[in-house]
């Protein structure tokens, strides 16, 4: 007799054939590591109520136990079989729900096991009306580890109840690691699928409803060689003090779940903006890790999408820039007519110092803005092209002069040139231009070109009072009463300094405090 204790010689070129073992062990090991965060364990059990065509999911959470019930189609016996077989087919053939037609989130069939991730137990309770069926399953990992030759779960089919719900209710026992009820409602807004009529979740009693984001929308909508790309990029108004990298990035959803967030090549970048950029856009063709957390990058399809959206977000940051330049313009307008105010009433003060001027002042301003009651007026905001030029004049209101026309104005930085702001101010029959513009921060603060006194935007020290108004109006005035002194004295600079002092001091004699 041959000795079973030794193996067989087998004969060069024989077949033979090898098992394929799964250590039981090895599939709680997976739901207990497989999820980046336990919260991840509510993701799943409200995709598979969103699959069953769920209208309403409840979640309790308290010390001993969490439960996630929905009312839903439920299952019977041949479904609890198919629940429990790990790598299912029956979502990918099925892909759409019976009664709702939703795309069906699930996808690998190991997401059950995600429970073992806060919990040593848990029990299933379901009723399907449509197959009049009810039951009650326990889970239980201590008991089925233990138990190395047994891969079957004890299932107690109890008797239907037509009083009672359909749907099922998931109830996880053993709590080894609670869950704080201000994270799930976070995490729930995060990555499900919120805001549908047809699916309502509860937390402890209270519905969770969708974040609403302050901002300007912009659709997304086109079409790749895969399939759609739906939803919306939200340009925030968001506090500055609250605009983080972070927290900025487009949301990527895979039938209708949050897997991940990004910037698309957008995440290191300094452009204006970037950090108010948020949104949402939906994809199902993404292929998706098995933990459903991440986006597999090396693949077509992602390449397409990410190149697409790269375009989409760019377009955004345009707008961006475009709007906070707008906004930048309305607030330096504001800050020139309030400037020029200043200067209007220290003109008012010292008649003779501008009457003693010699050559006129710079500029030339026609009747009307406002003020006139006060012996002067400032003109309305004119936002020009700030590629134009514009010739400064002297002279009073019947006679003006065109001021050196041969003399060219500085160049600007070609990609800086925006708007300009122009506005005039009139004191009897003498007047002053200013131009408001962006020159870049290399250029002065302030210059005299064609009898117009430019005012640089870009310029650090401007830059730095920017959020102040009240000090950001007197660095304004005094750069306007600066090159007013120089035009007064070109060739005597304490006469020119001391002029300055006298404009400022009376212009700002009257404000108790400023900053």
């Amino acid at each position: 007799m041959t000795d079973e204790r030794v193996s067989p010689i087998k004969i060069m070129g024989e077949i033979t054939h090898i098992p394929v073992v799964f250590d039981k062990s090895h599939l709680l090991t997976i739901g207990e590591r497989l999820y980046a965060t336990s919260l991840d364990l509510i993701r799943e059990l409200v995709s598979n109520a969103y699959d069953a065509d769920a209208t309403l999911v409840r979640i309790e959470i308290g010390d001993a136990h969490i439960a996630v019930a929905d009312n839903g189609s439920g299952m019977d016996e041949g479904g609890l079989r198919q629940y429990f077989t790990i790598g299912s087919q029956e979502k990918r053939i099925a892909m759409v729900s019976s009664f709702f037609h939703r795309k069906r989130i699930g996808e690998f069939g190991i997401g059950k096991f995600s429970a073992l991730t806060v919990a040593d137990r848990f029990v299933i309770e379901t009723q399907s009306h449509e197959k009049r069926f009810r039951a009650r399953l326990i889970f239980d990992a201590h008991e089925w580890r233990s138990d190395t030759g047994n891969w079957h779960i004890p299932c107690q089919i109890l008797p239907y109840d037509p009083s009672q719900p359909g749907g099922t209710t998931v109830i996880l026992e053993k709590i080894k690691k609670p869950l704080e009820h201000g994270h799930v409602i976070r995490h729930i807004r995060e990555r499900l699928p919120l805001g549908k009529d047809d699916f309502r979740i509860f937390v402890n009693g209270s519905e969770v409803a969708r974040a609403t984001i302050p901002g300007k929308r912009f659709p997304v909508s086109f079409m790749t060689p895969f399939g759609a790309v739906e939803g919306e990029i939200i340009l925030a108004n968001i506090a500055l003090t609250q605009r983080t990298a972070a927290d900025a990035g487009i949301t990527i959803r895979v039938k209708q779940i949050a897997v991940t967030k990004s910037l698309f090549g957008f995440e290191a970048s300094h452009t204006l903006g970037v950090n108010r950029v948020r949104g949402s856009v939906n994809a199902d063709f993404l292929p998706i890790t098995s933990s459903r957390d991440s986006i597999m990058r090396d693949s077509e399809e992602y390449r397409i999408f990410y190149e697409k959206m790269q375009a989409e977000v760019r377009k955004v940051l345009r707008e961006a820039r475009s709007l906070a330049v707008e906004k930048e313009n309305i607030q330096a307008s504001r800050v020139l007519r309030d400037a020029l105010d200043n200067i209007g009433r220290a003109f008012k003060k010292n008649p003779e110092a501008v009457a003693d001027m010699g050559d006129p002042p710079v500029g030339f301003a026609s009747a009307g803005g406002t003020g006139s009651e006060e012996g002067y007026s400032v003109s309305k905001a004119q936002f020009v092209d700030g590629a134009d030029g514009m010739p400064g004049v002297l002279g009073d209101a019947e006679n003006p002069q065109i001021l050196d026309n041969k003399k060219p104005l500085r160049r600007r930085h070609a990609v800086l040139a925006n708007r300009a702001i122009i506005r005039k101010m009139r004191f009897q029959n003498l007047g002053i231009v200013c131009r408001m513009e962006r020159f870049g921060q290399n250029y002065p603060p302030s210059f005299l070109e064609q009898g117009v006194i430019f005012l640089n935007i870009d310029h650090p020290l401007y830059l730095k009072q920017k959020d102040n108004p009240v000090l950001l109006r007197m660095f304004v005035s005094t750069l306007i009463a600066k090159e007013l002194a120089l035009k007064k004295y070109p060739h005597d600079a304490d006469a020119a300094f001391t002029f300055q002092h006298q404009l400022l001091t009376d212009a700002f004699r009257d404000v108790r405090q400023l900053g």
